[in-house]
């Protein structure tokens, strides 16, 4: 009975609809299907999963049948006593006995109404009822590959990230989540269509080749034009941050550009970046440094934060803005910095 194969509310039998009955088969098939029990040893456990599952499909189609004769579901629990009314042979001379002892034990005028008990009974034993094997489906599982685009933000966060996929050969779409974090780079996905078809979906993230530029301003009047335009003038402020990466182990390194003057140079500084996630973080420069520097575990699954650190050379229009007797100062400030 679908009842116990298929774990329902015998209190609550009506309310179930074919969706409900489908989602829950699909459960188990997932679960307890023979493919995907290869990594069981014990074959206790194995036995029993194998059980479990061809009982559902015995329930499931018998539900299925149900829905197609009663528009619902039916409690038949007194009558149907476990699976094996499923497969039951009535037509052997065992069915006819037990309408014979029924006879010999209820009715004393046995050859007024023999005729008519045995006629009957052969009517409704002769007709039979159609055997029904295990609902056996497709053992022919179709294999899809499915390039997914993910960012930065994707790889960092711990939300999960939705999906609607729907499959060529599969009429309705379907929905599932991941943890992009957790799952990347790649992983798959099993689906039972509405025919008993199983699908294997393997997904590849791929991060996404735009550029991830993450803009310090919090003002939501700058328009992006206005942030390319000033894109030289923000250098030194590092309002403005590109982040790229590279894969080595599928731990991900992110490499920064952080610029600096000759007077960060000389004494240090300190610079504000906005990070992937949105918010911002100090990048302490020491003095005298043009080389990389690492920030440990910031990068994206177990990579690091790599800082590129670059001096800007004096532009001529900036330094056509000094006067003549300010570059001479300046001038002779450098010549005693370099003299031995």
């Amino acid at each position: 009975m679908y009842i116990e194969s298929l774990n329902l509310d015998i209190n609550n039998i009506s309310k179930y609809t074919k969706d409900d009955i489908k989602d829950i088969y699909k459960k188990i098939a997932l679960e307890c299907h023979p493919d995907k029990l290869i990594n069981i040893t014990d074959i206790n456990e194995k036995n029993k999963k194998i059980d479990k599952f061809k009982k559902a499909c015995i329930g499931y189609k018998k539900a299925l049948d149900d829905f197609e004769k009663y528009g619902e579901l039916k409690n038949f629990t007194d009558f149907e006593k476990d699976n094996n009314y499923y497969s039951y042979d009535f037509c052997n001379d065992a069915d006819i006995n037990i309408w014979e002892n029924i006879y010999n034990n209820y009715f004393s005028d046995k050859e007024v109404i023999k005729e008519t008990i045995f006629n009957f009974a052969n009517i409704f034993l002769k007709k039979g009822i159609n055997n029904k094997n295990y609902y056996n489906p497709s053992t022919k599982i179709i294999k899809h590959s499915i390039i997914l685009p993910v960012n930065y933000f994707d790889l960092y966060t711990n939300k999960n990230k939705k999906i609607r996929i729907l499959l060529k050969g599969v009429k309705k779409p379907f929905n599932f989540t991941i943890l992009c974090k957790k799952e990347y780079p790649c992983f798959t996905r099993q689906y039972i269509d509405d025919s008993g078809i199983e699908h294997e979906i393997e997904i590849k993230m791929i991060i996404s080749n735009n550029k991830n530029i993450y803009n310090s301003s919090s003002s939501s009047e700058d328009s992006e034009d206005n942030d390319i335009l000033d894109y030289e003038n923000n250098k030194l402020n590092n309002k403005k941050v590109e982040y790229i990466h590279k894969i080595n182990n599928d731990k991900i390194d992110l490499y920064i550009d952080i610029f600096i003057n000759l007077k960060d140079y000389l004494i240090g500084a300190t610079k504000i970046i906005k990070y992937i996630d949105g918010n911002y973080i100090n990048i302490e420069i020491p003095p005298f440094t043009l080389n990389k520097i690492y920030v440990n575990n910031k990068g994206l699954l177990g990579g690091n934060l790599i800082i590129n650190i670059i001096l800007l050379n004096i532009s001529k229009i900036n330094w056509d803005n000094i006067d003549s007797e300010k570059k001479a100062i300046f001038i002779k400030y450098i010549d005693n910095i370099y003299k031995n």
